[in-house]
């Protein structure tokens, strides 16, 4: 009977704050965003508080201090462990049932903490060592999970090889109009940032791509005219003077930007590219 009223307590608490989270995800002002992560820890004290009372549980008040602490602990700990729902496509509403399953565990843990001092110790050092464990896991996690996104992409895995270019950032665009590419940003000794995007060749030609560059929210459609160079592959210069080069490359279609350089340098740039390992770019 412990364990059941403490599920009870613990699901009517984690559906609050799965509610208040859910709300955290469709904010977008800063501020109210703030104020459901306090609401977040707080509602926990008052709605377990009276659900244990109700319940009848031995030492109520205890059960309703420890419980609220330990969801957002819980909580905390397996948000950091779950699938990435940008990688992998899914509605980030989903994760919202996170704190249903903590609220839940965190009641059990907390109707068993209340049991006695030897009970309260290692379920105390359970969750303690659930939060450390999950800190320490997070990184390799989150590079894994990347790994596994870039290779399901569908996208050929290249990269630059030029002297004095070094990559900062390498991930997954998903875009519902634009679809799906691989963003490589790298920078010179004169700091300039060129930005490559990658997609299947399928995704357009090079021409087209050119007369909407990827992604169009970024680009715009303001109807920029473009040059054929070499073969299939063009060029463009926007009115802020950012250069663009668009070609194929195997499977792929390339797009290659920045500022204040020649589309000879974005072509010399393209023609470097060469196969890259998905964990490789994960550890970018």
């Amino acid at each position: 009977m412990r364990s059941l009223k403490g599920a009870v307590i613990g699901l009517m608490v984690g559906a609050a704050v799965a509610l208040i989270y859910a709300d955290t995800i469709a904010q977008e002002h800063e501020l109210g965003t703030m104020l459901n992560s306090a609401l977040m820890l707080l509602v926990p004290f008052p709605i377990g508080a009276a659900g244990a009372a109700l319940l009848r549980m031995p030492r109520w008040g205890a059960v309703a201090v420890a419980g609220a602490i330990a969801t957002p602990v819980l909580g905390s700990a397996l948000m950091r462990v779950i699938p990435d729902f940008y990688l992998f496509g899914f509605d980030e509403m989903w994760t919202t049932g996170v704190w249903v399953v903590a609220g839940v565990l965190g009641y059990v843990a907390a109707a068993w903490w209340a049991r006695d001092r030897w009970v309260a110790i290692t379920v105390t050092g359970v969750l303690l060592s659930v939060h450390v464990i999950s800190g320490q896991v997070r990184d390799p996690l989150n590079e894994w999970q990347e790994a596994l996104a870039f290779r399901r992409s569908g996208i050929p895995l290249l990269a630059p090889e030029m002297p004095g270019y070094s990559i900062m950032r390498a991930e997954l665009w998903t875009g519902e109009e634009d679809g799906t590419a691989i963003l490589l940003e790298y920078t010179r000794p004169d700091r300039t940032e060129v930005q490559v995007f990658l997609r299947p060749a399928t995704a357009a030609t090079p021409k087209t791509a050119c007369g909407s560059p990827f992604p169009v929210l970024i680009w715009g459609t303001d109807g920029v005219s473009c040059t054929r160079s070499e073969g299939d592959r063009w060029n463009r210069e926007d009115s802020s003077g950012e250069v663009a080069a668009f070609a194929w490359h195997g499977s792929a279609l390339v797009q290659a930007s920045g500022m204040a350089m020649t589309p000879q340098e974005l072509f010399a740039l393209l023609d470097s590219l060469r196969p890259i390992t998905a964990a490789r770019l994960a550890r970018v």
